[in-house]
């Protein structure tokens, strides 16, 4: 029984990895222009698929953590399992805020681009959180050799750094996209005054 959690379990974090990153990196080439019907559609799917994954991720990681209570009562002293409980929790606040505030922004009338200066950093940040934490939470899963060996805050102030490494590269590509973006509309108006 616990193999069959334990192989729902992958692939509910496989299809959801894999869906998030391909999403991302669709949103990322359509950055300098309003999405098609057809992109909000995708995007709408991938929240569903992604919302059902996490859905199959809590409840089996419900179930192993209690099969492991029961197998071995000090299954709880595995600051591991706490730290992975902590970021799956974080994940799924800010899927919460992907969802109200992020998602509704990109599917409107302007591009990403074209959006206010804070509007585009809370997206990019809100981006850089999910991936973080998704990518984090699997290592966690996997990383046997930390199991009662590396305590909670050592690995949440590890987490905490990507985080901020992954806020400071959302910040400083969304500042360059804008840079690159603004240069060539005003590159497009010269060239349009230039031909009248």
């Amino acid at each position: 029984m616990k193999t069959l959690v334990i192989y729902a379990h992958l692939l509910a974090a496989c299809v959801s990895i894999g869906t998030l990153l391909l999403q991302d990196l669709a949103l990322w080439r359509s950055r300098y222009r309003v999405l098609t019907q057809d992109e909000i559609n995708t995007l709408r799917n991938t929240a569903n698929i992604v919302f059902l994954a996490l859905v199959v991720l809590w409840a089996t990681g419900s179930g192993l953590v209690t099969m492991g209570y029961f197998e071995n009562p000090e299954f709880f002293s595995n600051q591991k399992i706490w730290a992975k409980i902590s970021v799956v929790i974080i994940l799924s606040l800010n899927g919460v805020f992907l969802h109200f505030y992020s998602f509704p922004k990109i599917v409107g009338n302007k591009a990403i681009l074209q959006l206010p200066s804070a509007d585009q950093k809370w997206i990019g940040c809100s981006g850089a959180l999910s991936t973080v934490s998704w990518l984090f939470a699997c290592y966690l899963g996997i990383a046997r050799t930390w199991n009662y060996s590396v305590d909670y805050s050592s690995i949440m102030l590890l987490y905490a750094g990507l985080v901020f490494f992954a806020f400071i590269v959302a910040h400083e590509v969304m500042r360059m996209s804008r840079t690159i973006h603004i240069a060539n509309l005003n590159m497009n108006e010269r060239g349009d005054r230039d031909t009248v």
